[in-house]
């Protein structure tokens, strides 16, 4: 049987989640006086703007939540409207990350601090914004959208893969496991 869009946007949640937790890590391991690998946070900028937002974001705001709103969920409010906002906030730490690890790359001791600043944010928005969509919107759409809506909705996602690049949700996903492997030896 074919997967569900939500199914698609769940497994693509436990890929972001593995690397929420390396960005738990490094947070620690900075509050300990480590200094984090500065190809490690480049991955972790790379991951999370590619994987994370333009891949999974894309699908869920260009797709996902047009679709639920035709179908009279309003879009301000809960939960399309608290979940685009969590969006544009983790696009905002992203930014802040990416500014504070090249800051950091390049010897900037006092960027230490917006680099500690922004991976905590980062790991305080995920879990939750994570849980809204797993526990919250997914079952509603399942509720709301009929079969062909579903496969509708797929197609829609394989083309948002497919405008990213064939092999880039692939290699994605295997930089998300060799992060999570340099993660344990932080």
């Amino acid at each position: 049987m074919e997967k569900k869009a939500t199914e698609i946007l769940e497994e693509e949640h436990h890929v972001i989640q593995t690397v929420v937790a390396v960005m738990a890590a490094i947070a620690d391991g900075l509050d300990a006086g480590k200094r984090p690998d500065c190809g490690i946070l480049r991955d972790l900028v790379e991951f999370m703007r590619m994987f994370a937002d333009t891949c999974h974001h894309g699908k869920e705001e260009r797709h996902l939540f047009p679709l639920l709103e035709a179908k009279g969920v309003p879009v301000t409010g809960c939960p399309l409207g608290i979940l685009i906002h969590e969006h544009q906030s983790g696009r905002k730490l992203v930014m802040e990350l990416a500014e504070a690890a090249e800051a950091y790359g390049k010897g900037n001791t006092e960027a230490t601090g917006p680099l500690r600043a922004s991976l905590q944010g980062l790991v305080n928005l995920y879990p939750n914004h994570i849980w809204k969509e797993n526990y919250l919107l997914f079952p509603m759409t399942d509720k709301i959208l009929n079969g062909e809506e579903q496969r509708e909705l797929l197609h829609k996602f394989d083309l948002v893969e497919e405008s990213i690049g064939k092999d880039e949700h692939h290699r994605l996903v295997t930089m998300a496991e060799m992060l999570a492997e340099q993660s344990h030896r932080l």
